[in-house]
C-alpha cells in the first residue's frame, strides 16, 4: 500500500502538470504577439518605399524637351526671314529703274567733262541720290523748275534717273563752253529728223510729244544735260 504522503504527491503532480502546460502555452502566445505586430511596421515601410514611384512618373522631362524643341523649330524661319529684309533694305542696281541703261558716250568731251559724265552716269544707273545731290550742289547745276537737287533725285521720281543716264549714252554735240546731250537740242540739229528719231528710240520722249514740241515749241524741249569743258555739270532740265 501506498503511504498517505505518496498519494498526496501524486495528486499534486496531476494537478500541477496541467497548470504548467497552460502557463507554457500562454508564454508561447505572448512571445508570438510581438512578431505578429511587426507586420504593420513592414507594410508601412513598403508603402513608404513605393511612394517615389508616382514622383518619378511626373518628371519634367517632357516639358523640357517640348520647350527646347519649340524654339529650335522656329529658329530656321527666323534665320530665313532675316536674309530677305537685309537684302531688300539696301538699294541695289537691280532695284533701280535705270540699271539697264547702256554705257556713257563721252566722245568729243574734254578729259574733265568725260570724267564727270562717267560719275554722273554711274550714280544715275544706281539711283544714287546722295551722289547726284552732292555733285549738283557742288556744281550749282541748273535743274528743272529751279528745284533743289533733293527734290529732283528722289525715289518718287525714277524717271529722272532713267532720263539722265540715257542722255549720257547719246552722242554729245559741242557748244561754246562744253557739250550737250542730246544733239537735237542744239540749233545745228534742231530740224534733223534722224536726231529726233534717236531721242524717240531711246525713250526720252514719245513720238507724239516730239511732234508737239516741233509744232508748239519750235524745237526740242525734252530732257537734256550739259557739261562744261572744265568738268562742271552745268544743267539737267526739261521744258522750255
Amino acid at each position: 500500500m501506498m503511504s498517505r504522503g505518496s498519494v498526496l504527491s501524486t495528486r499534486l503532480t496531476r494537478v500541477a502538470a496541467p497548470l504548467l502546460l497552460a502557463t507554457l502555452a500562454l508564454s508561447a502566445c505572448s512571445d508570438d504577439e510581438p512578431s505578429t505586430a511587426s507586420s504593420p511596421s513592414t507594410s508601412t515601410s513598403t508603402t513608404d518605399a513605393s511612394s517615389p514611384s508616382p514622383s518619378t512618373s511626373t518628371t519634367s522631362a517632357s516639358p523640357t524637351v517640348t520647350t527646347t524643341t519649340s524654339p529650335s523649330a522656329t529658329s530656321t524661319p527666323t534665320t530665313g526671314g532675316t536674309a530677305a529684309p537685309s537684302q531688300t533694305s539696301a538699294p541695289t542696281k537691280a532695284s533701280c529703274a535705270a540699271a539697264g541703261v547702256a554705257a556713257p558716250n563721252t566722245s568729243g568731251m574734254s578729259a574733265a567733262a568725260a570724267a564727270k559724265a562717267k560719275r554722273i552716269h554711274a550714280a544715275a544707273k544706281a539711283c544714287d541720290a546722295a551722289t547726284l545731290i552732292a555733285l549738283a550742289k557742288a556744281d550749282q547745276t541748273g535743274l528743272a523748275g529751279e528745284k533743289p537737287p533733293n527734290l529732283v533725285f528722289t525715289a518718287n521720281a525714277p524717271q529722272n534717273y532713267v532720263a539722265l543716264a540715257t542722255l549720257l549714252t547719246m552722242q554729245p554735240t559741242e557748244t561754246f563752253d562744253g557739250t550737250i546731250q542730246p544733239r537735237v537740242f542744239s540749233e545745228r540739229y534742231a530740224e534733223d529728223d534722224a536726231e529726233w528719231d534717236k531721242v524717240i528710240k531711246a525713250g526720252v520722249v514719245t513720238r507724239a510729244a516730239a511732234n508737239q514740241m516741233r509744232l508748239n515749241d519750235g524745237g526740242y524741249t525734252g530732257y537734256r544735260v550739259g557739261l562744261a569743258s572744265d568738268g562742271t555739270w552745268t544743267f539737267f532740265t526739261t521744258g522750255r
